[in-house]
């Protein structure tokens, strides 16, 4: 295992943090954003682009500055000092996007119950994905139809019994309810699923799918007791994906999308593609600590890309500022290739901005007992599961265990961690202490007004420096 302070370098080899040096020519978001702020400012303007990408860039540009306040610290034996600046928490920031990552990862983690979890990818068809970005709306609909999926094919014995007295009836139980299928049926099986939105695929083209984290486990309510469940039958998967996909878009779209859910039914007869393989278990493991690495993997896999940009600068090859060429690669999901791309940085940052999330839109969400208004049948399922395998997770050992995770993705451990240095030990040898702060925000709002004053002086700043060397 290669240790966190290590870096493989382009030719293979590696290099620890000490011995890599600052490369100012590395290519950044950043500079994109620089270099093509008037645009992004034109198409926000025309209303070409939607309000949030606006929004999103001049927090990254901002994100590290001044403009944002710090913090002091002050050496006192030698009188060093030291500001740690504050940062934008914009979804569209690298730096931030990565803290924002292992913080849900952390939180994730400790929730989960210490069982098989199974990740699936619920997938739609091309000719879909348009409608999902016409109405951002929508994309919610895609959550639903997942949670509705699973809830069926957990609950398939009460689904059947439903249907063969709606036959009859003509009528659902609850017809209030039929958005969240079982939503007040008191004998329905609880699932416990943490779910998230991926918008992209690696060559950054719309491709708006779910990855769902499904525990092996239900609570049935009749026994008050937890239930193994191994089996997710794929036919009812992709099948029961694509009813509800196509339900809740014909709700929401009425007589405009009927066209294309006829031709869907008459061309794809076995649903749409769901990937819900079962990862290889060796019962000889032990079982706690395989089941926490595959459910630490997958939990930072699906938080990576919900709380960071649709590609991370290390896929940027080069950037020439002049003729505005960016090189930059991804790595072809069929054929398992590198494939390098070249084009200008404008139609770049477009390929990122479409995946900008709109405000407060959340791009995780938990169903069943991971939802947070079941958390006292949450504690019930742990404390079961500790009682048969003697294994202690009662919910203040549990509440203990997320502090200490969440510690050390504070901004000094966090960089400790990272830097293998901390940021408040003086070259002296001696400790900083704190000494003041500045928060040029106390009073006034962080808005647009406020963001493109700054902008603007910082891009006067950047004309008078650069024009001596010019």
């Amino acid at each position: 295992m290669i240790d966190e302070q290590l870096y493989i370098l382009p030719s293979g080899t590696l290099q620890s943090v000490e011995e890599r040096a600052y490369d100012p020519d590395k290519p950044r978001i950043k500079d994109l954003i620089w270099d093509h702020y008037d645009r992004l400012k034109e198409m926000d303007e025309t209303d070409k682009a939607r309000k949030c990408v606006l929004d999103n860039c001049q927090k990254v540009l901002l994100c590290n500055t001044l403009y944002l306040g710090y913090d002091g610290f002050e050496c006192p034996e030698c009188g060093n000092w030291n500001l740690i600046y504050r940062h934008c928490h914009s979804r569209f920031c690298t730096s931030c996007g990565v803290k924002t990552q292992k913080v849900l990862a952390a939180k994730a983690e400790v929730m989960c119950l210490d069982v098989r979890h199974r990740h699936i990818v619920f997938t739609i068809p091309e000719e879909y994905r348009v409608w999902f970005r016409k109405d951002r709306n929508a994309l919610n609909d895609l959550f639903v139809a997942a949670r509705n999926t699973i809830c069926k094919v957990v609950n398939e014995n009460l689904y059947r019994k439903m249907k063969r007295k709606q036959e009859k009836t003509g009528k659902y139980k609850n017809d209030k309810d039929n958005r969240y299928l079982f939503r007040n049926y008191k004998d329905a099986k609880e699932f416990g699923m943490i779910a998230t939105l991926h918008t992209f695929g690696r060559s950054l083209n719309w491709n708006p799918h779910i990855h769902a984290l499904v525990a092996e486990l239900v609570y049935n309510p009749k026994t008050d007791r937890y239930e193994e469940f191994h089996y997710f039958d794929f036919e009812s998967l992709r099948k029961t994906w694509q009813f509800e996909v196509n339900r809740l878009l014909l709700e929401g779209f009425g007589k405009k999308i009927k066209k294309l859910i006829r031709y869907d039914y008459n061309n794809r007869e076995n649903g749409f593609y769901v990937y819900a393989k079962s990862d290889p278990y060796n019962e000889k493991d032990d079982r706690k600590t395989n089941h926490s690495k595959n459910i630490k993997g997958c939990i930072n896999y699906m938080m990576r890309y919900a709380s960071r940009p649709a590609m991370a600068e290390s896929r940027l090859l080069s950037y020439d500022r002049e003729d505005d060429i960016v090189r930059w690669f991804y790595d072809d999901h069929k054929t398992e290739e590198r494939v390098e791309v070249e084009e200008s940085g404008l139609e770049l940052l477009k390929k990122m901005i479409i995946h900008i999330p709109d405000d407060n839109f959340r791009m995780n969400r938990y169903y069943g007992f991971y939802n947070n208004r079941e958390q006292e049948l949450l504690d019930k399922l742990h404390t079961q599961l500790g009682n048969v395998r003697h294994i202690s997770r009662t919910k203040a050992e549990r509440k203990r265990e997320q502090i200490s995770k969440l510690k050390k993705l504070r901004f000094r451990t966090h960089c400790a961690d990272t830097f293998n240095r901390d940021i408040l030990k003086c070259s002296c040898g001696a400790m900083m202490i704190y000494y003041e702060s500045y928060n040029p925000l106390e009073g006034i709002t962080n808005d647009r007004k406020y963001r493109q004053s700054c902008i603007d002086e910082m891009r006067a700043l950047r004309v008078q420096r650069a024009g001596p060397s010019s």
